[in-house]
C-alpha cells in the first residue's frame, strides 16, 4: 500500500512540476546554486574503467559515486595523516 501512496504523490509532484515548468520565477528571486562542485576528469583503461563499474554495481550506486566517495575518504586519510 505504501509504495501505490508513494507512487501516487509522485506522479502528482510530476504534474505540478510540469504545469509550472516555464513558469518565471518572481520578481525578487535571487538564485541560489548551494552545490558548487566540479567536475574532475580522469583517464582510467577500460580494465579499470570496468573493474569500478562491477564494484559499484555490486553495491547498488552509481559508479561516479563510488569513486567520489573513494576519494573523499582518501583524503580525510590524509589530512588525519
Amino acid at each position: 500500500m505504501a509504495k501505490t501512496v508513494d507512487a501516487e504523490m509522485i506522479a502528482k509532484m510530476r504534474e505540478e512540476s510540469e504545469v509550472t515548468r516555464e513558469a518565471e520565477y518572481p520578481v525578487n528571486t535571487v538564485p541560489v546554486r548551494p552545490n558548487r562542485s566540479q567536475v574532475y576528469s580522469v583517464r582510467l583503461t577500460p580494465q579499470e574503467r570496468e573493474a569500478i563499474e562491477a564494484v559499484a554495481e555490486a553495491k547498488h550506486l552509481p559508479a561516479s559515486t563510488l569513486v567520489r566517495a573513494w576519494i573523499l575518504e582518501r583524503l580525510e586519510a590524509e589530512h588525519a595523516a
